[in-house]
């Protein structure tokens, strides 16, 4: 069994930053990563995803993003960034070490399906929102001619060998997923289910992530109410394109659903030319038609499921049903829901940058960590002490 200060299971943004922030105040840690690298989920993003929020504002703690990158960082610069930020601050990352279970007993004992065994002070669960792909079902899916993928096996459009393509969904994913068909002259549907929230990467030339930085001291409704008449005046049309707006703002069904806004970076555009028609959500298909909930059907080759992930906690909590009641998953905000030494990072989406965010929770985690490792030494210092006085 090896004995370590802190366990931190997965190796993205999140378990990076918690294990850097720890090593600043003098904590030992050790990454424990189920794939064979570091960043496993934007390995697998598809071509062309970029950050949806400028570099000033997506850097982890300690490591601004390099002055040569775009103001928007591709995919593959944030790998980069990533593995730099991992050897600039000479972390301990195992990879190919999945882990199994995580459960309490005097100190936290994390085992991994290999058989190794960690026991930790304290354990930080890193592997966010998006560990494990959500996948829809409908009534002749299973009949459906051509391909059906998850946006996490997207690549590109031209990888789709498909000339119809309906993309299911309208997050960000979806939407640029979309956009990049539509700009590859395919014949490209999205079917949206719910209300949506739609908010552009830019103001005036201003980063929306910079504008939500701003506002964040201000309640999120009031910013919503004060925000919802230049967001209305921006998309004005979207119930003629057959969306849905949202009643509730995009901070305030962020904070209380967890649902992010799109992003708008020229998908809107696209719908309101023609480029990509929008239908409800799926009713079901049979064979290469597939019926929404308007009545309309449409015939496709492919199909792309941008339905989002979960986080899948379960599989690493023997006690995750007694533990939250929230989705299976800590509250917003909630760092250390059980006080008991197991936190949570990279559970919280933000408008005002998700990396930022993380780096925020990494300081917060390391330094409650180091507080709680203090306080702990001083006890047993009391203890030592007492019959000499």
């Amino acid at each position: 069994m090896a004995d370590e200060d802190t366990v931190i299971v997965g190796a993205g943004p999140a378990g990076l930053a918690c294990a850097a922030a720890l090593r600043v105040i003098g904590c030992r840690s050790i990454i424990l990563e189920a794939t064979n690298s570091l960043g496993a989920s934007w390995r697998r993003h598809y071509d062309r995803l970029h950050l949806h929020t400028d570099k000033s504002h997506s850097a982890l703690p300690g490591s601004p993003m390099p002055a040569a990158f775009p103001r928007y960082p591709s995919r593959l610069q944030v790998i980069e960034y990533l593995e730099c930020y991992a050897r600039a601050n000479n972390l301990r990352i195992v990879t190919d070490k999945t882990v199994a279970c995580v459960a309490k007993k005097t100190d936290w004992i994390v085992k991994t399906t290999d058989g190794d065994v960690f026991e930790a002070r304290a354990v930080v669960i890193a592997t966010g929102l998006s560990r494990t792909p959500s996948r829809p079902h409908w009534t002749g899916q299973n009949h459906f001619p051509g391909t059906i993928i998850h946006s996490s096996e997207y690549r590109n459009a031209s990888a789709l060998d498909a000339g119809r393509i309906l993309v299911v969904g309208f997050g960000n994913s979806a939407g640029e997923i979309a956009l990049e068909c539509a700009e590859a002259d395919l014949d490209v549907a999205m079917s949206v289910r719910s209300p949506v929230n739609i908010v552009p990467r830019e103001i005036f030339g201003v980063a929306s992530a910079t504008i939500a930085i701003v506002q964040q001291r201000f309640p999120y409704r009031m910013v919503d109410a004060f925000n919802a008449p230049f967001l209305n005046l921006r998309y004005r049309e979207i119930e003629e394109l057959g969306l849905k707006r949202s009643r509730q703002g995009p901070l305030t069904r962020m904070i209380e659903q967890g649902r992010t806004p799109l992003i708008d970076i020229g998908t809107i555009a696209k719908i309101g030319d023609g480029r990509i028609r929008v239908f409800p959500g799926i009713e079901m298909s049979d064979g290469a038609s597939v019926f929404f909930a308007d009545g309309r059907s449409a015939e496709f080759d492919a199909i792309v499921l941008a339905t989002g992930y979960k986080p899948a906690l379960e599989t690493l909590l023997p006690d995750l049903t007694d533990r939250f009641s929230n989705a299976g998953r800590p509250a917003r905000d909630e760092l250390q829901p059980g006080n008991d030494g197991l936190y949570f990072c990279g559970f919280n989406p933000a408008t005002t940058g998700l990396l930022r965010q993380i780096g925020i929770e990494a300081s917060q985690i390391a330094n409650s960590i180091a507080a709680t490792a203090r306080a702990k030494s001083f006890r047993r210092e009391g203890v030592e002490v007492a019959p000499n006085r």
